[in-house]
């Protein structure tokens, strides 16, 4: 029955016209006239008008990696010099990615051009914040032509679930986030099994949070070391498992660098948070653990949520909401953690996102998002 199906749902989008025939067929009718590339999954158009050369260059890039960022650059650079060689000297070029992944797509953005992205999976037209207006005329016509259902996305019932998955997403793992979870992981190994810092105790002592060392002994490193620094498995794990889950979401939505701004920012916040109220208290405790830089993650993704409307990606705000207050409540009734770094990291995180995080602007039809 579901094969059946299938072919039914096949044999109707074989007899639609594709969205990029619909593109290019309104092109043509405003004038662009194609030269042949001679390459089956790109197409380029051009028109001349009074504010120089216009170039639209098609790549229908299902999976988002057919192409490498350096060989679609060098694409698009050697289609701008022929137009130089010709004699024109104002070209203006606009790249419109077709992809089933616009997570991996959009690694194609480069800011010499513009560039839309059309993911057919979703059926939305994705533009960039910091795009020209010299094809803001085109949008329109690409959103009316993306969401009329009288036009196929082109995509085979494999490509769905191949490029996609089953549950119809890819999930690209984050470089920099990756990169501060295997240095836990290391450290963690470092100091717990090999012995290279002397005794366990003794060496997480000299990295760990102390506010006497830090005020009087100026030992500032702490506020750093110490994020690096776990008590036992447990610890790490607990840490790991959610900055995988949240910094992944959160690296993708800022940034890498604004990204290393919040959880090392936030970080540093919460240590200065902890030995603050410590200071107050005249309390010898020394503490260790990522969880005040995680929460400052939270808390900018609390905040990032609430300005794009309670989802982003795989995440939405009640989820990561209901995490911050059950971890929140869970540290309250634990004496062993923490909690003024806990909300000291994640007021930072709120903060540092408000000021380093800007707002994705939104056009037209609701279903078009900017990067």
């Amino acid at each position: 029955m579901g094969g059946r199906i299938d072919d039914q749902d096949n044999m109707e989008q074989e007899n639609k016209m594709r969205i990029e025939d619909g593109i290019i067929r309104q092109l043509t009718e405003q004038g662009y006239k194609e030269l042949n590339m001679n390459v089956d999954s790109m197409a380029m158009y051009y028109r001349m008008n009074p504010a120089g050369m216009e170039i639209i260059l098609i790549l229908r890039a299902i999976s988002g990696g057919e192409i490498s960022p350096e060989e679609y650059k060098r694409i698009t650079g050697k289609i701008k010099d022929f137009f130089y060689d010709k004699g024109f000297s104002d070209i203006h070029l606009l790249g419109i990615i077709l992809t089933a992944v616009p997570e991996r797509a959009r690694f194609l953005y480069y800011e010499q051009d513009d560039h839309f992205i059309v993911d057919l999976w979703n059926r939305r037209l994705i533009v960039y914040e910091n795009r020209s207006p010299f094809f803001s005329s085109l949008v329109p016509v690409l959103e009316d032509i993306i969401h009329d259902e009288e036009y196929s996305t082109g995509l085979s019932q494999a490509e769905y679930t191949g490029r996609r998955g089953q549950n119809g997403h890819i999930k690209i793992v984050s470089l920099i986030n990756s990169i501060i979870i295997a240095v836990n992981i290391l450290i963690y190994i470092l100091f717990h099994y090999t012995g290279i810092f002397g005794e366990t105790i003794d060496a997480i002592k000299k990295g760990a949070l102390f506010w006497y060392y830090v005020k009087e002994d100026r030992e500032y490193y702490r506020l750093i070391t110490s994020m690096f620094l776990h008590s036992d498995f447990g610890h790490l794990l607990n840490n790991m498992m959610v900055l995988f889950f949240v910094g992944d979401n959160l690296e993708r939505a800022a940034g890498k660098i604004k990204y290393l701004l919040i959880y090392f920012g936030s970080g540093i916040i919460a240590g200065i948070s902890s030995i603050g109220y410590n200071m107050i208290r005249k309390s010898e405790i020394m503490s260790i653990g990522a969880s005040g830089a995680i929460f400052g993650i939270v808390g900018a993704m609390v905040y990032i949520l609430l300005v794009n409307k309670g989802r982003l990606e795989d995440i939405s705000s009640r989820q990561i909401i209901l995490f911050a207050v059950f971890s929140l409540y869970g540290g309250i009734i634990n004496v062993n953690v923490d909690n003024v770094a806990h909300i000291g990291g994640f007021i930072g995180g709120i903060i540092l996102a408000i000021i380093l995080y800007r707002k994705h602007k939104r056009t037209g039809l609701k279903k078009r998002e900017e990067y």
